[in-house]
């Protein structure tokens, strides 16, 4: 029995409650709180099924169905939080690890302590975690947990139709923490009817300066394609890249494939919104993005305006021409898709070195990185800069 205080509506001051790891056993449980959460319309034997698969594709812990933490009370589950198996490189060795992804609270009892119980026994659980976190709340919730707050990761943002952008985008709903002076500006150009005209004016500058500082080589050729390339040449080109990276996530054949493939969408290829840009020396592959298309219906606060997002880049560190060549391949690819920007979040200073060069502007971050690992096997970076990070970690590029 354990005393707690009341939530919003119905966690009594007695009430029975359980933290715990899902089993099979809760899978009936565990569906009604995806309903009542999240609004799908899961059944058990989706659940169970669900829970195979992650288990045949776990890479951190093969076989293993990756840890599920929920709070119940009774039979009921009132707190989830679901962990993503990946490997953490650090500079010299891989290790398994895991995204925490998912967690939630039922409405009527967020005012209590169930978010905290239900990250603390994932936390327990695991030994190696990272997140990715926006909310203060959930920040300040990870930081209770013994996590480290890496620090806000970068949004960069390349306009390819400014004048669209610039007449259509409320700045203040975009909750990228930009300046009020800024906000109110635009809106005021807005009204003028003058921002279409600025924007297109400012747009055409942008051009012209990524043409200048950042013009890709011509001796490097690069592609567009439905597929990802061969899990073995997406293999070489990691063990190249991964020398000159401090810390970051694998991003190998294996990982590449089970995220973005066509295998990675819900409805198979036909629903697979991702598009690959490679660029090669001769036959061999040297670097490579995973870009997500723009969703036919964008999101309520772009106002009709369409992000693409490089939900994952790939190429070694050192190797300027060969980034300059796949963001170049990306901009190509999104206008073709009828962006009218590009969205790449990241932390890592070579590759936002070379974002600006290609007329990329930096945003406030709102999603930091949180790292926690109880083990003494791995000595990992402070500063963000040295983290190779992606927005398509943890799926954190659905937002658009």
């Amino acid at each position: 029995m354990a005393r707690l205080q009341r939530g919003e509506a119905s966690l009594t001051a007695v009430s029975r409650v359980l933290a715990t790891l899902a089993t099979d056993e809760h899978a009936d449980s565990v569906a009604a709180f995806f309903r009542a959460a999240w609004g799908e319309n899961l059944t058990a034997e989706v659940v169970l099924a669900g829970w195979r698969k992650a288990a045949a594709e776990n890479g951190a812990a093969p076989g293993e169905v990756p840890p599920t933490a929920i709070v119940l009370e009774g039979s009921r589950v009132i707190g989830y939080c679901g962990s993503i198996p990946h490997r953490l490189w650090d500079g010299v060795a891989e290790h398994p690890a895991y995204w925490v992804k998912g967690l939630m609270v039922l409405p009527e009892y967020r005012r209590g302590p169930i978010g905290f119980l239900v990250g603390k026994e994932l936390a327990t659980q695991l030994t190696r975690t990272t997140a990715l976190v926006v909310a203060p709340a959930a920040r300040r919730l990870f930081s209770a947990l013994g996590y480290t707050d890496l620090g806000a990761v970068t949004n960069f943002v390349r306009p390819l139709r400014l004048a669209s952008l610039a007449r259509r985008l409320d700045a203040a709903e975009l909750g990228l923490g930009l300046p009020r002076w800024l906000t109110a500006g635009v809106r005021v150009a807005q009204r003028a009817g003058v921002a279409r005209l600025a924007g297109g004016v400012v747009g055409l500058a942008l051009d012209v300066a990524a043409g200048a500082r950042g013009r890709a080589p011509s001796w490097l050729t690069t592609a567009c394609a439905v597929d990802l390339p061969s899990r073995d040449e997406l293999d070489e080109l990691w063990h190249d890249a991964r020398g000159a990276m401090a810390a970051s996530p694998v991003r190998d054949g294996m990982y590449l494939r089970w995220r973005y493939g066509a295998d990675a969408a819900e409805g198979g290829a036909a629903e697979n919104r991702y598009s690959f840009i490679t660029a090669r020396d001769g036959q061999r592959l040297v670097g490579v993005a995973a870009l997500l298309r723009p969703k036919a219906m964008s999101d309520p606060r772009l106002r009709g305006a369409h992000v693409a997002t490089i939900s994952d880049i790939v190429f070694a560190p050192g190797h300027t021409d060969v980034g300059l060549a796949v963001l170049a391949g990306v901009e190509r690819v999104a206008r073709s898709a009828g962006a009218d920007a590009v969205l790449c979040t990241t932390s890592h200073r070579a590759l936002a070195r070379l974002l600006s060069r290609r007329s990329y502007l930096p945003l406030p971050g709102n999603v930091h990185f949180f790292l926690r690992d109880v083990s003494a096997s791995a000595r990992w970076p402070r500063d963000l800069a040295s983290w190779w990070l992606a927005r398509g970690d943890s799926a954190a590029d659905e937002v658009f």
